[in-house]
């Protein structure tokens, strides 16, 4: 089938989308897409290492100061001053001197503590504490801790508990002695919050705190996170908090902020960071990016459109006036002008005037030509009324024929039949241009026929042929030639041999081949015949020179009808056996 052209204007206006459309989309995506989810990922990733970081900086502070706790039962000085005191060794003022004495060295004097308290777990109500504030705090511990530190006390338990009570940090413990690990007190610490993050670098667009164990209350980095706009999304990442989690990153969105909780395991406790963000803040570079994205179309769009009116303007519509003048003149209007307005540019203009000049010329020669063939043809008439007449030869070989067939010789008879099919096919009366393939073989077998009268015994033929085929159309004439050829350069110059005919379809291709025996063919022979099925070296007058002149004229009649992807090959099959193959297209062959 023949592929249908496309306007050179199309081309045109196609060639603009790829070169400006295309590459702006492109661009679009990537800065639109692929940019911005970069810098969002980035972001992200970034949000989510500082938190992380922010989380195992106080998880750090929060240990050393529960390790400090764990100290006091080692140095064994509260212990020691218990047993004095249950064994009657000194009295309750030397106690709360020992024990207080304690407190003051160990935590009072070190800023990461506020109080530190300390009670007997069989006198509660008894309290020694130091404080780095004043007395009021000693009137928190009563009313919001020492609940919570009683309930402990009545645990069989040594392990650290840390607790977020009305917006402060706690650590209660139960101290145990050293020997028989028998429970003698419990202590309770509170953590200077300030001094907790103090030392902790921050994005100060990022908002930071963290739960411990449940989320009653949160401990903030600068206080941001309890501002009225954040408590949604705030409320949004508690509600996803849990202590069976570790390591586990959430997310959350509530436009215009974007929420991130982390939750992590440890020994004594367990830890829910949270950090938010301002989008409007982080990704204000974005906003920057969609100024350069709206600058850049406002630079393109103008110049695309002027591409458009530049097609259209300067090629398109000097074109359709040149086509539709061509088209005029085919169909049979010679001497049409192109005329009106001048072309847009100096192109199109000598185009026009060359045009103009080139339709005048063919007006006057195409008159001229048919004023000479009218004066011809009288002639040629004349002329051929003097050739000798087709019929005549046909007749004289038909009464041959009768002369043969009275004096009883069948063969002779044969063989004028034969001769009389191989001329009546050779002369195409019908002027077909393509023909069944069994009219093709009807010729083929005449002219076996008369060879094989002259071979003998020496000629051997075989035929294996697909009778489904024999309806197709084929080029006339492309059998004999091969056949001849083959004869010619392998049957006649051995002293017998083989034609085979072999003509099958395969895919959607039909293939017509002549295997022949003979000597074989050389490189020299292989190169000669490929120049010469080429048209780039033309056989020289010699022997075999009509029978080349034959193979080469099938090749080219096969390529013009059917492309050039079709034609004859001829190609040693071994030493012994040459094939000529013919291909042609079956989709094109049946009737």
């Amino acid at each position: 089938m023949r592929r249908k052209n496309i306007s050179l204007r199309r081309r045109l206006l196609f060639l603009v989308v790829i070169i400006w459309i295309i590459p702006v989309l492109l661009l679009w995506f990537f800065m639109s897409m692929y940019y911005r989810n970069n810098i969002i990922e980035k972001t992200t990733t970034i949000m989510e290492e500082s938190l992380k970081n922010f989380t195992y900086f106080c998880a750090q502070r929060i240990d050393e100061m529960i390790d400090i706790s764990k100290k006091t039962s080692y140095e064994q000085i509260i212990e020691n001053a218990w047993r004095s005191y249950a064994a009657g060794k000194i009295d309750k003022a030397e106690l709360y001197r020992q024990i207080t004495g304690n407190l003051k060295s160990r935590f009072y004097n070190d800023n990461r503590f506020i109080i530190s308290v300390f009670y007997l777990s069989d006198e509660p109500d008894r309290i020694y504490y130091t404080s780095r504030k004043d007395n009021s705090y000693i009137d928190i511990y009563k009313n919001n801790v020492e609940k919570i530190a009683h309930e402990i006390t009545e645990q069989e338990t040594s392990d650290a508990h840390v607790h977020v009570i009305d917006g402060k940090i706690y650590i209660i413990r139960n101290l145990y002695t050293t020997t028989n690990y028998t429970k003698f007190g419990t202590l309770i610490l509170e953590l200077n919050k300030e001094k907790l993050i103090d030392g902790f670098s921050l994005n100060k667009d990022y908002a930071l705190g963290f739960y411990i164990n449940d989320t009653d209350a949160i401990i903030t980095y600068d206080g941001r996170l309890m501002e009225d706009q954040l408590k949604g999304i705030l409320n949004q990442l508690a509600g996803q908090y849990s202590k069976s989690m570790n390591r586990k990153i959430i997310h959350q969105k509530d436009k215009p902020y974007t929420g991130i909780l982390y939750q992590q395991k440890y020994d004594d406790y367990h830890i829910g960071s949270v950090l938010i963000s301002n989008d409007n803040v982080v990704y204000a570079e974005l906003t920057n990016l969609y100024l350069v994205m709206f600058g850049i179309l406002l630079i393109i769009i103008p110049i695309f459109i002027y591409m458009i009116y530049f097609i259209s303007h300067h090629l398109s519509k000097p074109m359709s006036r040149m086509m539709k003048a061509t088209k005029t003149i085919e169909h049979g209007e010679f001497g049409i002008q192109i005329e009106g307005e001048t072309m847009p540019n100096l192109e199109f203009d000598l185009l026009m005037k060359a045009f103009n000049k080139m339709s005048s010329e063919i007006k006057y020669l195409f008159d001229f030509a048919y004023n000479e063939q009218m004066a011809r043809k009288d002639a040629k008439i004349m002329a051929l009324q003097s050739q000798i007449n087709p019929h005549f030869l046909n007749n004289t070989l038909e009464m041959m024929n009768w002369q043969a067939r009275m004096a009883g010789d069948l063969t002779v008879s044969k063989m004028i039949e034969a001769l009389g099919t191989l001329l009546n096919y050779s002369m195409d009366r019908s002027n077909k241009k393509l023909i069944d393939l069994s009219e093709e073989l009807r010729c083929v077998d005449a002219y076996l026929y008369i060879i094989s009268m002259r071979f003998g015994k020496r000629l051997k033929v075989e035929k294996e042929i697909d009778q489904e085929l024999m309806q197709i159309q084929v080029p006339q004439l492309i059998l004999q030639p091969l056949i001849e050829n083959a004869v010619v350069h392998g049957v006649e110059i051995i002293k017998s041999g083989m034609i085979k005919i072999k003509i099958y379809k395969e895919d959607k291709n039909v293939y017509l081949q002549i295997i022949n025996t003979g000597k074989g063919m050389s490189q020299e022979d292989i190169e000669r015949i490929e120049c010469l099925l080429n048209g780039s070296h033309p056989e020289q007058h010699g022997k075999g020179y009509y029978e080349s002149l034959g193979i080469r004229n099938v090749n080219e009649r096969i390529k013009l009808i059917y492309g050039s992807e079709y034609g004859l090959t001829v190609r040693p099959m071994n030493d012994q056996e040459t094939a000529a193959t013919i291909v042609i297209p079956y989709e094109m062959a049946p009737i």
